[in-house]
C-alpha cells in the first residue's frame, strides 16, 4: 500500500482506532475507497451478481506473485484479502507477512479483455519473518481512506499478539496473554468481535482470552477451556458466543457471558471430524450455519446452531497434510470454496442442488502444489489463492549406506514434487468465454 504523507498514524501507540473511526467525518471518499464511476460496490457484492461466479467454468489468472525457491521452504500460510478490497495480506514461511495490491486496472470492472495479460506482483509492504505465524487477522473496519484503521492483528511462535500498520509495516502494539506460571504465551488463533472490531480474541492452550484493542498490553478477560482453541469465529449476530475448534477433534461453543462451554457433535465419526480441527467460519447470508474443516481429513462439515448435536450436511474435499486448509464463503453466502492437496479448488453452489441433493460442485485445477488458502473479494468477482506446503529435501534415501550402491531392498526414490509457492488473483466472473 503507497501513502502519500508520512506523518504517525492515529490509533498508533495506544490511541483509539475505534473512536477515531468514529469520529472521522463521513465523506464519500474515505466510505467508498473501492468504489468507481462504472460500478456500484454495494451492487457487486449482491447474490445475483452472485449467481454469474465461475459462470463460464473457468478461472482467468490475472496476477502472481511468487516465491519460488525450494531450498528456502517459502510455502505459504493462506491468504486474505483486506475489507476494503484493496489488497491481500498473506504469510509467507521464513519469510514473514507480505501485503500484495490489487491491480488498479481491474477496480470495478465487469469483465477482464482477452489481451490482457497477467501481472506479476511484488511485496507492497513486507514485515519479516520473527518466527512461525500461528494466525492473523484484518480489522474489520480497515478502509484505506482512514489510515489509522489500516491494520491487521498477528500471533507468531513465542510472541504476544502484534497489531501491524499496513501503510508502514510497522509494529503498532502488542497484546500480552499470560499462562498459569505469568509468562507470555503465543496464541494459536484469533479473531476479532465481529461488530466493531474493538474486541480481540486470541485462542490459547488451555484459555480463551480477550483484549481492548484501544489498550495495549494485558488482556481484560479470560475463560479456561478444556481443550486448545486452535481456530475460532464469532457471528455478528451473536456476539457473546465464541465457535472454536480443537487439535483433539473437539469443536465447542463459549458463552463468554457465563463462561459455559457447549459440546458441537461428538467424537462419533458421523458427528466429528477425525483430526485436529483447523477452521471454522460462520455463512455471512444466514448465520445459523457455520462450516469446519480439519488437517488431514476430507471431510468438511456444516452445522446449524439450533442443533448442535450432529452436523446438517458433509463435503468432501481432498485434505493429506497436517497444513490448514482454508474455506471461504463468497460476500453473499452463495458460494464456498476450498483448496486442497492436489492444487484443486472446490467450488460449491449453496444454492443449487444436483440429483443426490448435494451442493452442486465445480473443481478447478489452479495449482502444481497443494492449495491452502482461498479468499474473495469483498466487492467484486476476483478470487486469491495461496500455494505451496512443505516438501521434504530430495535425497538418496534408497543408497546402501556402506558402498553407497542402491538397496534393492529398498524401494526406488521418488521423483521431486513440483513446487508452487504463489500467491494468485483469479477473475470468476464474466471473462473471456462469456457469449454475452
Amino acid at each position: 500500500m503507497s501513502q502519500d504523507e508520512t506523518d504517525q498514524h492515529p490509533g498508533a501507540n495506544g490511541q483509539d482506532i475505534a473512536e477515531e473511526e468514529q469520529d472521522a467525518p463521513n465523506t464519500p471518499e474515505q466510505d467508498v475507497p473501492m468504489q468507481t464511476e462504472e460500478t456500484d460496490a454495494d451492487a457487486e457484492c449482491s447474490p445475483v451478481a452472485e449467481a454469474h461466479f465461475f459462470k463460464d467454468a473457468a478461472c482467468i489468472e490475472v496476477a502472481r506473485c511468487s516465491w519460488d525457491r525450494p531450498v528456502r521452504q517459502n510455502y505459504l500460510q493462506g491468504c486474505r484479502w483486506s475489507p476494503d478490497g484493496t489488497c491481500v495480506l498473506t504469510a509467507v514461511n521464513n519469510d514473514g507477512m507480505h501485503i500484495v495490491e490489487l491491480p488498479t486496472d481491474l477496480y470495478g470492472k465487469e469483465s477482464v479483455p482477452e489481451e490482457r495479460p497477467v501481472d506479476l506482483l511484488t511485496s507492497a509492504v513486507h514485515v519479516k519473518e520473527g518466527g512461525l505465524v500461528y494466525d492473523y487477522a484484518w480489522y474489520p473496519g480497515m478502509n484505506s481512506g482512514r489510515p489509522e484503521t489500516c491494520c491487521w492483528i498477528a500471533s507468531r511462535q513465542h510472541e504476544p499478539i502484534q497489531l501491524w500498520d499496513a501503510f508502514t509495516g510497522g509494529l503498532r502494539c502488542s497484546y500480552k496473554g499470560y499462562d498459569q506460571f505469568d509468562e507470555v504465551e503465543a496464541a494459536l488463533s484469533l479473531a476479532f468481535a465481529p461488530a466493531d472490531g474493538a474486541t480481540i480474541y486470541g485462542g490459547y492452550k488451555k484459555s480463551i482470552k480477550c483484549f481492548d484493542i484501544n489498550v495495549p498490553g494485558r488482556e481484560t478477560g479470560s475463560w479456561r477451556t478444556k481443550s486448545t482453541a486452535s481456530c475460532m469465529a464469532i457471528a455478528s449476530s451473536m456476539p457473546d458466543t465464541i465457535l472454536f475448534g480443537s487439535w483433539n477433534r473437539s469443536i465447542s461453543a463459549l458463552d463468554v457471558r457465563s463462561g459455559e462451554c457447549l459440546p458441537v457433535g461428538n467424537y462419533a465419526s458421523e458427528n466429528s471430524h477425525t483430526a485436529g480441527v483447523t477452521w471454522i467460519g460462520f455463512a455471512p447470508d444466514t448465520e445459523e450455519r457455520f462450516v469446519t474443516g480439519a488437517r488431514k481429513d476430507p471431510k468438511v462439515l456444516f452445522w446449524d446452531v439450533r442443533k448442535l448435536t450432529q452436523p446438517v450436511q458433509t463435503l468432501i474435499r481432498t485434505c493429506g497434510t497436517n497444513q490448514r486448509i482454508h474455506l471461504a464463503f463468497s460476500p453473499g453466502g452463495r458460494w464456498l470454496i476450498s483448496g486442497d492437496t492436489r492444487g484443486i479448488l472446490h467450488a460449491w453452489n449453496l444454492h443449487e442442488t444436483d440429483e443426490a441433493g448435494r451442493p452442486k460442485e465445480l473443481l478447478f485445477p489452479l495449482h502444481w502444489d497443494c492449495l491452502n488458502g482461498v479468499s474473495f473479494h469483498p466487492h467484486g468477482p476476483i478470487m486469491a489463492t495461496a500455494s505451496g506446503q512443505y516438501h521434504f529435501p530430495h535425497s538418496a534415501a534408497n543408497l546402501d549406506a556402506d558402498d553407497g550402491e542402491p538397496n534393492p531392498d529398498e524401494p526406488a526414490a521418488k521423483e521431486p514434487a513440483k513446487v508452487e509457492n504463489s500467491l494468485t488473483l483469479w477473475w470468476i466472473g464474466k471473462g473471456v468465454f462469456s457469449e454475452e
